[in-house]
């Protein structure tokens, strides 16, 4: 398979690629500044550049006095999430010899932790760590992984009662999921016994490539649809803009968990801050490139939530947004 080797950018890039695995060539920072080692660390990306949510590691790792060219290399893959590759891009990662694996989300961790027992692998978003088996303890998850987790699953049955509260005649929403994911599973157990205690039905779809999505809507919307629920994973995020279509043209509206995806037109999200995903994992990988060992870090849930609100797509359905929920809102975005 062929690789793109891509020099990635320092700045967070607000594409639509929410999914990278990083790699960074080892070095821990002297005291006076200069370089020791070089930190080696390993990713697997879906756009042209180190891009997404996830490069927000890099610039938290240079407060932590790791400068990429100086102490710090990447060595990075790019998938675009095709499930044929991301297994050979993390074996071509393994072969590299790389000093930490930045793994992006569940099917990218499960692929390394199958690929190595050896490499140190911390997982940015993790969701569902417990309920899948990625980790048996979230304190001492054992073997060669940590990283931080979501609570995504959770969180979703309050984006179903956010749904419930924006459109009050909801009555039946589908859940859009990568089905190749294994916190997908998790994802739809708990959007479907909030909807079930809201009088909401909620429906599977199911996609495993990017060329899944236009068939799998329309099949869904042959059933009255009230509303999208998005379950975030690299395939979901990466194919947004064709989402974000679907619902304007057939004026169904969506719920995501990022700010990310509400600033480029879902109507509500409520999840965590990025931010805090890369803050705690570059201090994951700082302590693990000092000698920690990976299996001995808690995975580290996250604390800081957002609730994100587009005027704009409400309108676009028309939409007319509760008091109540606005005042809640950390922001509207005009």
């Amino acid at each position: 398979m062929p690789h793109n080797f891509i020099r990635p950018p320092s700045r967070w890039v607000s594409a639509y690629a929410l999914v990278a695995m990083a790699a960074l060539s080892g070095g821990a920072p002297a005291a006076d500044g200069s370089a020791q080692r070089v930190l080696r660390l390993g990713t697997i990306g879906v756009a042209p550049t180190f891009s997404g949510p996830p490069a927000g590691v890099i610039p938290a790792l240079a407060k932590l006095g790791y400068v990429e060219g100086k102490n710090l290399t990447i060595e990075y893959r790019r998938t675009d999430d095709d499930p044929d590759h991301l297994g050979e891009a993390i074996a071509d990662l393994v072969r590299s010899r790389v000093d930490i694996i930045l793994a992006v989300a569940n099917k990218q961790a499960f692929l390394a932790k199958r690929a190595t027992t050896t490499i140190p692998i911390v997982v940015w978003g993790m969701h569902g760590a417990l309920d899948t088996g990625l980790v048996s303890n979230l304190q001492r998850p054992g073997g060669n992984l940590t990283g931080t987790e979501s609570l995504a699953p959770e969180i979703d049955a309050k984006r179903v009662e956010l749904l419930r509260q924006l459109i009050p005649d909801v009555r039946h929403i589908a859940a859009v999921y990568d089905a190749g994911d294994q916190g997908s599973a998790v994802h739809l157990r708990f959007a479907q016994m909030a909807g079930q205690s809201l009088g909401i039905r909620v429906s599977p779809v199911e996609v495993r490539r990017k060329d899944d999505f236009a068939s799998a809507l329309l099949d869904a919307r042959r059933n009255q649809l009230d509303g999208l629920l998005i379950f975030t994973s690299p395939l979901t995020v990466i194919s947004w803009d064709e989402i974000r279509k679907f619902s304007v043209a057939h004026r169904i509206p969506t719920v995501c968990e990022w700010r990310l995806l509400t600033v480029n037109g879902c109507l509500v999200s409520y999840g965590p801050r990025i931010a805090e995903y890369s803050e705690r994992n570059a201090a994951q990988i700082d302590k693990i490139f000092r000698g920690a060992s990976a299996g001995d870090l808690p995975v580290e849930q996250m604390t800081k939530f957002e609730l994100i609100i587009n005027e704009t797509a409400a309108r676009t359905f028309g939409i007319t947004l509760p008091r109540s929920v606005l005042m809640r809102a950390d922001e509207v975005i005009p």
